[in-house]
Parts: structure tokens; C-alpha cells; sequence
């Protein structure tokens, strides 16, 4: 009887290995945002190896390759400047589920195909115009960037404000 115990709980430990490469894959869909509501940004994004997308307008969604990061993200428009952003990667919760049941190794299977991580669903690029109609809307811009940045992302979505792009 204890045989048989220990082989049903073995299976079902190897059933839990590689639950996140199960679960969540190892591509994941970012969707590009350039604020404040500026559209038909093109960008290019580049991971740590050799992973690069393309997105030929914004906003939009790419598939892109998880497990590589971080991926710098550059966005250019005619009539502002081209920005260049970093994006992290961070752990998903269904790595967490290989750590004791499978003592860590579901964390390996995981972890050499990217399943591991992911990337922000939305990531935002802030696009500065090459010229400001006003220091008064530069000036906006900048305090309205600079709330984004230190924000947590839950208490301000720059999709809330619907006035029209800064320098327009």
C-alpha cells in the first residue's frame, strides 16, 4: 500500500513539473501604447538574446518571445523624438506552483524555455514632441510623465485622460 501511495504522489509531482510552460507558454502578446495618444508610432523590440519584433503602428499588439530579457523598446514618429524604454521581466505565479511539490525542479523546466517570466501586458512609451507649441504644455507633459513613472500602475492609466496629444 505505501508502494502505491508513493508511485500516485511520484506521478503527480511529474504531472506539476513545468506547470508555467504549461500554463502560460512561451510567447506572450504586449500591446504597445505611445502617449499621450499619439497613434502610427513605429517601434522595434529587442531582447537580451536574439529576439526582434516589429510593430509597424501603435497602439497595437505583439507576440514576442518571453525568457530573453529585459527587451529595450525604441518608438519613432515624424515630428518627435525617438525614445528608447527598457521592460523587465518578472516571475508568473505559476512558477511559484513548482517549488515545493516538485522541489524546485519545475522551476528548470520552466525557466530554460521562458516560461517563467513574463513581460507587462501594456507597456507605454512616452514620445516627447521635437518641438513644443508652449512651455506650458511641455511643462504638463513633463509632471504628467513624471506621475506615470512613479505611480503605481493601478491608480493612474494615461488611457483615463482624453485630452488631445500635447503639442497639438
Amino acid at each position: 500500500m505505501q508502494y502505491l501511495t508513493l508511485c500516485l504522489l511520484l506521478s503527480i509531482i511529474g504531472t506539476l513539473e513545468g506547470c508555467a510552460t504549461v500554463t502560460t507558454g512561451t510567447n506572450q502578446g504586449v500591446t504597445l501604447i505611445t502617449e499621450k495618444d499619439i497613434a502610427g508610432a513605429t517601434c522595434e523590440l529587442a531582447d537580451s538574446g536574439d529576439g526582434k519584433w516589429f510593430a509597424n503602428g501603435t497602439p497595437g499588439t505583439i507576440s514576442v518571445r518571453k525568457g530573453d530579457g529585459p527587451m529595450t523598446v525604441t518608438c519613432r514618429k515624424e515630428g518627435y523624438l525617438d525614445t528608447t524604454t527598457s521592460v523587465e521581466e518578472t516571475l508568473t505565479g505559476a512558477t511559484f506552483g513548482n517549488v515545493i511539490p516538485g522541489e524546485g525542479i519545475g522551476i528548470l523546466v520552466d525557466a530554460m524555455p521562458g516560461s517563467s517570466q513574463r513581460y507587462p501586458d501594456q507597456i507605454v512609451v512616452w514620445m516627447e514632441p521635437e518641438q513644443w507649441v508652449s512651455v506650458t504644455l511641455e511643462q504638463g507633459w513633463q509632471r504628467e510623465k513624471q506621475d506615470y513613472e512613479t505611480k503605481p500602475r493601478e491608480l493612474y492609466s494615461p488611457r483615463n485622460n482624453t485630452q488631445a496629444p500635447f503639442g497639438q
